[in-house]
């Protein structure tokens, strides 16, 4: 959908939202049929160009029904032949499974005219994605790991300015030691006052026997500068709250799992739950909220800071959890 008035940025204008799986190359749908033995399975694939174009009788001349199990080991599913090198498919056949009569699993060669529309359309794909300012998955990877690494950074940082603080006084407590020492060899006790007042951060005491307050060395300085940075300028962390649904009063709407599968799933009591917090957006979590006949999905808080329109969909959880 384009709208002129949206905003001022082409991604303001370009909205996708009527896309089912906005964050995946291709969507997914669940293929059952019935087994040699006639029991029924369930199979889980994307929906490719392929799938569509095997429906339209125009295209019928680009698949040829595969029979038996000749030459299956240079068959590979179609959506996995897309993704491959154009020097890793030489030698291979792209086929999509369909059902046949009796709702056995059949298959399908592809063509590869359906191959180069396939690319094509991924390349529109790609690129309607960066009109509309949405990143690519494979880019929010990237963010998270990088993400990761800074956390990990962060907490060995901690870890040795904690180790730090806990040695420096036994640093200093050894520097006493060695200096009586040498006062037994021989020694003063002028000479021993004299070495503790160049000690740094050793409390002094005054004539009245009062303890005035350590001078900051270069070192002492140095170190509490590096202790108590980070502390004032990293502000207090809001809580994060993971989405979750209540289960138990799930009805099996399907409202939530036709939204993103990767998402939200059924358990084996067909009860809906988060499959995956981060294999959808925070506006699918929100989306799936308002949907809910029951009201029973919570979205928490986004996990994604960067995500298209987020103060919008913020506003609109507020009710949800």
């Amino acid at each position: 959908v384009y709208d002129p008035a949206a905003g001022p940025r082409l991604a303001d204008r370009l909205s996708l939202d009527g896309n089912p799986s906005i964050d995946e190359p291709l969507p997914s749908y669940e293929l059952k049929y019935l087994d040699e033995s006639g029991a029924e399975q369930t199979m889980e694939l994307p929906v490719t160009v392929a799938d569509w174009a095997a429906t339209e009788t125009r295209f019928r001349k680009h698949f040829t029904r595969i029979r038996g199990a000749a030459g299956d080991e240079d068959l590979v599913p179609f959506h996995e032949y897309l993704a491959l090198a154009k020097d890793d498919r030489s030698g291979k056949k792209p086929f999509i499974y369909t059902l046949e009569a009796g709702r056995r699993l059949g298959r399908l060669a592809v063509s590869d005219e359906i191959v180069r529309l396939a690319e094509d359309r991924r390349e529109v794909w790609t690129l309607l994605r960066d009109m509309a300012g949405l990143k690519a998955p494979e880019a929010l990877a990237a963010e998270t790991a990088f993400e990761q690494q800074m956390a990990a950074l962060r907490a060995e940082y901690e870890a040795k300015l904690a180790d730090l603080k806990a040695r420096y006084p036994w640093v200093i407590a050894r520097r006493l030691a060695e200096g009586l020492l040498k006062t037994g060899n021989g020694g003063s006790i002028s000479d021993l006052l004299a070495k503790v007042e160049a000690i740094p951060d050793v409390p002094r005491r005054r004539g009245d026997g009062a303890a005035t307050a350590p001078t900051a060395s270069a070192p002492a300085q140095a170190v509490s500068a590096v202790a108590t940075a980070p502390a004032a300028a990293e502000p207090d962390e809001a809580l994060a709250m993971e989405p979750y649904i209540d289960a138990a009063l799930c009805t099996a709407c399907n409202e939530c799992t036709n939204l993103n599968k990767r998402l939200f799933a059924y358990n084996a009591k067909k009860q809906a739950y988060i499959k995956d917090p981060r294999a959808g957006s925070f506006k699918e979590l929100v989306q799936a909220a308002e949907k809910c006949p029951v009201k029973i999905i919570h979205p928490g808080t986004p996990l994604n800071p960067k995500e298209k329109d987020l103060d919008k969909w913020v506003k609109r959880a507020k009710p949800f959890n």
